[in-house]
């Protein structure tokens, strides 16, 4: 009798169908007058090939006709590469995705050992490979490497299969992937190239997630002294100096209320083992969907702030020294006058600010002002010997005054730059003059 199971079977089905709120096994054996066990092993074929399901009432079961969608009606519609094999691994259908992929069409397919496919443009030895292990459900990557094209890379599943007629075989299920395996790919590249720039920069670099430190690079833990553990775990305010707390704290409200600008400023910080570092730190900081980022990038000047404190210290000596000594002192470079101290401004009579507008030769005499620019052309830069010469120069009250110049110029940066000292020989020069009158007229008395 079980010769004739597939009209059996139908013949059930059918039944099912008429009775779709479900039948028992008693009442499908006395409907069709059959024996209790005969039917028990008919709806065991039927469950297992998925064509009727099953319902637990107590004791009893309740066999209803199954909905579910057929198997050619996936093949059609879905998206995936779908090849159905049975135990001996000849393909019972395949969808027109994976056909198109192979390069073959249905009639070359159907039938046939998947083993002794020929597909003319790709490789199929990784799906041959992944046959071996057919009748284990798994998930698994393979990549078939296409002819004259980038290889492209599925999403495989292998799922045991039972068809209508209680025989098994397994379904295989190909997703391709690669364009996501590409972009994960691609995205860690980036990561990758960014990693290694922000290790590399001479820079320190934080950055910071709705407040929170994801990420600092190794030139920040020689900066600060502390490691990438102790970094991870503090907020960035603790390691300024008290005196420069308030100034960052409120450029980091600027940026919670919304100014997405640079913010830049210098600050003292105090590194684990209590050296005081000085830094510029430049922050910034990006709204992006619900996250809030924000970059902090600092770099130790330490170095630059005591030079630029001992070049200002300098600068600040020299300034002590040039305004303190007995004579003028006015530096010109390239023509114009960039220095003048106060003695200056008492023997002319002009305030700095007015010297520093004028040229140095609008002060000399007319009748002097040639051999002045003589002898300043004729000075040659860094020369041990100084120029020397007397002239007389138009004060701003009109009186004149009769100066000894001393010239030397040098050159820094390509620039020339000429320093002129005057001391104001007036007086002596009226007595030298007025002797001289005396002797001349004594002279010309005697004579």
């Amino acid at each position: 009798m079980m010769q004739d199971y597939p009209h059996e079977l139908s013949v059930i089905k059918d039944l099912l169908k008429k009775n779709p709120e479900g039948m028992s096994v008693t009442d499908i054996s006395k409907a069709l007058n059959k024996n209790k066990n005969t039917i028990g092993r008919y709806l065991d074929i039927l469950l297992i090939s998925g064509q009727v399901d099953m319902r637990t009432y107590g004791m009893a079961k309740v066999f209803t006709l199954s909905h579910r969608v057929p198997l050619s009606a996936m093949l059609g519609y879905s998206r995936e590469l779908i090849m159905v094999l049975d135990n001996e691994s000849r393909i019972i259908d395949v969808n027109d995705n994976f056909l198109t992929l192979l390069n073959l069409s249905r009639k070359d397919t159907l039938g046939k050992n998947v083993a002794y496919l020929s597909p003319p443009d790709i490789d199929v030895h990784e799906l041959l490979e992944m046959l071996t292990t057919r009748f284990e459900e798994k998930e698994d990557t393979v990549t078939f490497r296409v002819k004259d094209r980038e290889k492209r890379i599925f999403k495989q599943k292998s799922v045991p299969t039972v068809f209508e007629d209680g025989q098994k075989g397994f379904t295989i299920i190909l997703e391709d992937i690669t364009e996501h395996i590409l972009a994960e790919r691609e995205i860690r590249e980036r990561e990758e190239r960014f990693r290694m720039m922000a290790e590399n920069i001479h820079d320190g670099l934080i950055i910071m997630e709705n407040e929170k430190i994801v990420f600092v690079n190794r030139r920040l833990a020689e900066i600060t002294g502390y490691s990438f553990e102790e970094l991870w775990k503090m907020q960035p305010l603790s390691i300024i100096s008290p005196e420069d707390k308030e100034e960052a704290a409120c450029q980091i409200q600027k940026m919670e209320n919304g100014n997405n600008e640079l913010n830049e400023l210098q600050l003292w910080i105090q590194r684990k083992d209590g050296q005081r570092r000085f830094v510029s730190a430049r922050i910034s900081d990006v709204q992006h969907a619900d996250t809030r980022y924000a970059f902090v990038i600092l770099t130790d000047i330490t170095e630059l702030k005591a030079k630029e404190a001992a070049l200002k210290q300098s600068e600040q000596r020299f300034r002590t020294m040039a305004e303190n000594i007995q004579d003028g002192l006015i530096i010109v470079e390239n023509g114009d006058v960039v220095f003048a101290n106060h003695r200056i401004a008492i023997i002319t009579g002009y305030s700095n600010e007015e010297l520093i507008k004028m040229k140095s030769a609008d002060l000399v005499s007319p009748e002097d002002r040639d051999n002045i620019e003589k002898m300043v052309k004729n000075i040659q830069a860094d020369s041990e010997r100084p120029g020397e010469v007397t002239i007389w120069i138009n004060r701003k009250d009109g009186s004149r005054r009769c100066i000894l110049g001393r010239v030397t110029a040098a050159n820094y940066n390509n620039n020339i730059n000429t320093y002129i000292t005057m001391t104001d020989i007036t007086e002596s020069t009226e007595r030298e003059q007025a002797l001289r009158d005396r002797i001349a007229a004594l002279q010309k008395l005697v004579g």
